[in-house]
């Protein structure tokens, strides 16, 4: 009787490099691409505030990509930590009002408009702090889709207008454009949250 065939060896396992695996405390290669968000910030904030336009824009582009790799990385190795639930949004929220903030100061762009984002974020904010202190079961509000929506209109608006000034490519009617989409979908994703805390609220009762 024959014998049965010996099965072929294993695979090697591969080493995952340590600065792909997941670390306590939040220590993570995604959460460092975040940190660099934050770093950059004070980088924009003085080539804005030295008018060289071009060393923000591209400063700021490098911020944006490194939001979507931050991404990129916490999701493809798993690299998802609760450290980096709060940071990756806080470093958005960071560089996007500060770019707001100076833009609108320099007359660059509409002040309610820099009011309806900050409104917008500080009612966010004030709701979510609302819910995780009365620590009801089962009542927890999730990020919304439009809310990212929202996030990458107001980057490519501030994008363009860091061009515009950079190159000087006549891009006003643009520029209108983006300002007026970014400010429906901040207005939209106010009413989304809204909802959703009403909803929560319902099912915590």
């Amino acid at each position: 009787m024959p014998l049965p065939p010996t099965p072929p060896p294993p695979p090697p396992k591969v080493q995952t490099p340590w600065f792909l695996k997941p670390q306590r405390y939040g220590l993570t290669l995604a959460n460092g691409v975040t940190a660099i968000r934050l770093v950059l910030v004070p980088f924009i904030a003085a080539a804005l505030l030295n008018q060289r336009f071009d060393d923000a824009f591209w400063l700021t582009l490098l911020a944006g990509a490194s939001d979507a790799v931050d991404g990129f990385i916490a999701r493809y190795f798993g690299h998802k930590s609760i450290v980096g639930a709060y940071l990756d949004p806080a470093a958005d929220k960071i560089l996007i009002l500060t770019l707001f903030g100076l833009l609108t100061y320099a007359d660059h762009l509409p002040l309610w408009l820099m009011v309806l984002v900050l409104a917008r974020d500080v009612a966010i904010v004030a709701t979510v702090f609302a819910f995780t202190r009365m620590r009801k079961p089962g009542v927890r509000i999730k990020p919304l889709f439009i809310s990212k929506v929202t996030t990458f209109s107001q980057i490519v608006l501030l994008l363009a207008t860091l061009a515009d000034l950079a190159f000087t490519l006549d891009w006003g009617t643009l520029r209108v454009i983006l300002v007026w989409t970014a400010a429906a979908l901040t207005v939209a994703s106010w009413a989304a949250y809204l909802q959703e805390a009403l909803r929560a609220g319902g099912k915590g009762k």
